[in-house]
């Protein structure tokens, strides 16, 4: 990996565990360490994954300025994919929570 890509890099990780602590804060539930970890590995892995797929684009930026809005752009795309990440394994969890229900 390029030294370029380490800032993206540590950028990237922090919107995800960021992403994690709204997460847990906009829940209002009791802290739990084990899903605070877990949505943080998530986002961490997330802002990698991103950082190795856009690295062209953030390596041939022209200037400052655009790698800057590009990565800014990146950073609220793993902030908006952990929240979808958290709304669909929370609706199947409700969903699955229904049918169990509906069974008994």
């Amino acid at each position: 990996m390029e030294t370029i890509l380490l800032i993206p890099v540590l950028v990237l990780s922090a919107a995800g565990a960021f992403s994690a602590f709204l997460g847990w804060l906009k829940s209002g539930e009791a802290f739990e360490s084990k899903k605070f970890v877990l949505g943080v590995v998530t986002g961490v892995l997330g802002g990698i994954a991103l950082t190795i797929a856009n690295a062209t684009g953030l390596t041939s930026a022209l200037s400052e300025t655009e790698r800057w809005i590009l990565l800014g752009s990146l950073a609220l795309a793993i902030i908006g994919i952990d929240n979808i990440r958290t709304a669909v394994s929370g609706a199947i969890a409700n969903r699955a929570i229904e049918k169990k229900a509906e069974a008994k």
